[in-house]
């Protein structure tokens, strides 16, 4: 698998969960990728939420995505990992409140909100587990 099929691999399979640290602790919650492109892998949250600090304090996250294999093959997980970056960028957010027009509802409704905080994996490591590769998992592999 290279970067585009890594790409091909989160779009298909949007739904993961994000790692990040809070006071020496992991957290992991659920979160949804609602862009891939080469730019990087996007997600949104509120800055009212616990995630907006966490990642303020410790930008360094790791997100797992799974796409289920048939039994009794348990599929694979795609990890991705590497250090956020907020976007500010107005046609990204501008795309975001396209993609999700039920952002408008909250907030100002415009994609300035300033209670959404768009942030973005743009590079870092992948690395695709199967149970094939279970003992080994690897090679990690850098994107974009």
């Amino acid at each position: 698998m290279d970067t585009g099929g890594c790409l091909d691999f989160v779009k298909r399979n949007p739904n993961g969960f994000l790692a990040t640290v809070d006071n020496g602790r992991p957290r992991v919650r659920p979160m949804t990728v609602w862009l891939a492109d080469r730019t990087g892998f996007y997600f949104y949250t509120s800055r009212v939420k616990p995630l907006h600090e966490q990642l303020r304090s410790c930008a360094e996250v790791e997100i797992a995505f799974h796409e289920p294999g048939r039994p009794p093959d348990v599929g694979v997980i795609l990890r991705l990992r590497g250090r956020v970056e907020f976007v500010t960028d107005p046609k990204i957010r501008r795309r975001l409140t396209e993609l999700q027009p039920w952002l408008k509802k909250i907030g100002s409704g415009k994609p300035d909100c300033p209670t959404i905080a768009v942030f973005r994996l743009a590079s870092g490591l992948w690395n695709r587990w199967t149970w094939e590769n279970n003992a080994a998992p690897g090679p990690w592999v850098p994107f974009p």
